[in-house]
């Protein structure tokens, strides 16, 4: 069993669905999705979580590929309320959502875990990630591409994390992380806290989280902001923006899991 956690409301949906569709093309082992999710519309209408029937289709999905399979949604409530809404950083370039993954030690996971942001694509067995050794870590990272020369070399992203749970409660890393995000006003602020706190990581090779375009050997590509030099500027095309990833990014390998996408919808 391969165990996946993703949070964010319910606009992430649709890049959590092709994650996954690209996941289950590549994996046929059994995948116990946890989808963290938090209803926020009194402080913002649009801040409302995914629904039921949205996971209802991802198990419909997942369980013809592999019976086995599941999809659980933890709707967090009061607790990641209360200090998404009074963190210093709750007005920021990305939304509240954001810190969900901040509060997985809050709730009742394995105790190795793969999280993923919404906007990466499997084109490779996800296993190959869930089997590296990470008994004695808190987590197996990625260096951020930019970050690893602009802030620090060893500077890893966020999107991706392989995650030992009993490592992570044991020596409360999340919680420090917590209070580091309340308190103080930064740019990247979970990313940038995470990479402050955990002191006991692993990293891993960049076909993990590639977050340019694909290599022969890339197994999760990662759609995060990218920087164009001349003229500087930046782009953020996502895995749902399927003209711009095919005619800009000129890639086409997931083609087929777009037009499987389309017809789902």
């Amino acid at each position: 069993m391969i165990n996946i956690l993703f949070g964010g409301n319910y606009k992430v949906f649709d890049g959590i669905l092709l994650t996954v569709l690209s996941a289950i093309k590549h994996c046929d082992a059994p995948l116990n999705i946890y989808i963290l999710t938090a209803d926020l519309s009194d402080f913002n209408p649009e801040y409302k979580p995914i629904q039921e029937k949205d996971i209802e289709l991802l198990n419909t999905i997942i369980k013809e590929k592999n019976s086995n399979s599941n999809v659980t949604r933890i709707v967090i409530g009061d607790e990641f309320n209360n200090w998404a809404t009074n963190s210093k950083n709750h007005l920021n370039q990305y939304t509240p959502f954001a810190f969900l993954r901040l509060f997985a030690d809050k709730i009742d996971l394995p105790e190795k875990v793969i999280y993923l942001d919404s906007d990466v694509m499997f084109n490779g067995n996800i296993k190959h990630l869930f089997d590296v050794d990470i008994s004695k870590h808190e987590l197996g990272v990625v260096k951020d591409r930019y970050g690893r020369w602009f802030i620090n070399p060893n500077y890893f992203n966020s999107g991706v994390l392989l995650m030992n749970m009993k490592n992570i409660k044991k020596t409360n890393l999340l919680q420090k992380v917590r209070d580091m995000c309340f308190s103080k006003k930064m740019a990247f602020p979970d990313q940038t806290s995470l990479n402050k706190c955990c002191k006991n990581k692993i990293y891993l090779p960049r076909k993990f989280n590639e977050q340019g375009n694909p290599k022969k050997d890339t197994i999760i590509q990662h759609f995060s902001k990218r920087i164009v030099w001349f003229p500087f500027h930046t782009i953020n095309i996502k895995q749902y923006h399927f003209d711009q990833v095919q005619q800009k990014y000129k890639i086409h390998i997931y083609d087929d899991i777009f037009e499987t996408y389309k017809r789902l919808k």
